[in-house]
């Protein structure tokens, strides 16, 4: 019967690919460690070293098994972190993924409420990029993530903590950069700077959509995986961007921002893993939630929209910054 401490074993010399090394870190001496290797391989059926008097290797079937043990791992640890969240999620452990731009709108705000109203919980956070960090979250290396929404969200759960329009970020000396307001019809002839659709499906589609809803596709001449990165390329020059209303904050004096006619609206949600019983993700949900609906409440109210043009389309009032804490 194959035991943890043979999975132990096996992942320690996969690690050093050295039994020598690898007897030392586990604190045994050598012939027994072989002999465990060796009892591992015959009860599985396959070789899962190759040995040389020089070097050790991983076969193809032990690069596969170190693979898959790994997830036997990360269950464990989620485990250990669940036994330690006691008193309904007031006490424990959680590990919290991020994108960097919700730096700039609701990460600060609801990591330090959680903070100051759960002291107990160890909260340890980690900037990613948003399709990993769903792929984090799906395996359990993370409790939960305030993210775009994966494309993909079988077997995760979710809740809308932010919500911001889109805005153009233009180049400083940019022909609109003087203008008040822009539609994405105007943009139709410059090349774009853009997040990959691959990383964030989401935003990649609203931007997409608008512009195609303008009469035009973008024509994206580079990508970058961060927001921070595309309104640096702006500002260098090398084209123009939608991108979360918020990432004015970053204060570059090398860009302008413009408010879009009929902008989209991206949402910023909280998510998890529906078989991950960590109590202290709903703690976390719920400070969360009450952290939007705070914000929320204290953005200014919309002004009256004016009269109609004489073309009778009716403009539509200018979005409102939202509020931090």
């Amino acid at each position: 019967m194959i035991e943890l401490r043979h999975l132990s074993y096996f992942r320690t010399v996969a690690e050093t690919l050295h039994f020598g090394r690898a007897a030392e870190l586990l604190h045994i001496s050598q012939p027994p460690l072989t002999r465990q290797i060796a009892a591992l391989e015959k009860e599985l059926g396959v070789q899962l070293f190759d040995r040389s008097k020089r070097s050790v290797q991983l076969t193809e079937a032990g690069k596969h098994f170190y693979r898959d043990t790994a997830e036997i791992f990360h269950a464990l640890e989620r485990a250990k972190r669940n036994a330690v969240s006691t008193g309904a999620g007031k006490s424990g452990a959680l590990l919290v993924g991020f994108m960097m731009s919700t730096a700039y709108n609701i990460l600060p705000s609801v990591t330090r409420h959680y903070s100051a109203n759960y002291p107990d919980v160890d909260m340890r956070l980690t900037e990613h990029v948003p399709n990993l960090l769903a792929v984090d979250i799906k395996e359990g290396k993370r409790d939960v993530g305030i993210m775009y929404r994966p494309e993909d969200c079988g077997g995760l759960d979710s809740r809308t903590i932010f919500s911001e329009p889109l805005v153009a970020v233009l180049p400083k000396n940019h022909r609109l950069a003087t203008r008040e307001k822009i539609s994405a019809r105007d943009l139709a002839d410059d090349p774009f700077v853009s997040i990959p659709r691959a990383i964030a499906p989401v935003v990649y589609d609203l931007i997409v959509n608008c512009c195609q809803a303008s009469g035009f596709r973008p024509r994206i001449k580079l990508e970058a995986n961060l927001q921070q990165t595309i309104v640096n390329l702006v500002g260098e020059g090398l084209g123009v961007a939608m991108v979360p209303n918020s990432m004015q904050a970053m204060h570059l004096e090398t860009t302008a921002f413009k408010p879009l006619v009929d902008a989209p609206v991206v949402e910023v949600a909280v998510i998890w893993n529906k078989d991950n019983r960590n109590p202290c993700i709903q703690t976390f949900v719920q400070t969360a939630e009450e952290v939007w609906s705070g914000l929320k409440s204290t953005q200014p109210a919309p002004l009256p929209s004016p009269p109609s043009p004489p073309s009778g389309r009716t403009r539509r009032p200018a979005l409102s910054r939202f509020s931090k804490n």
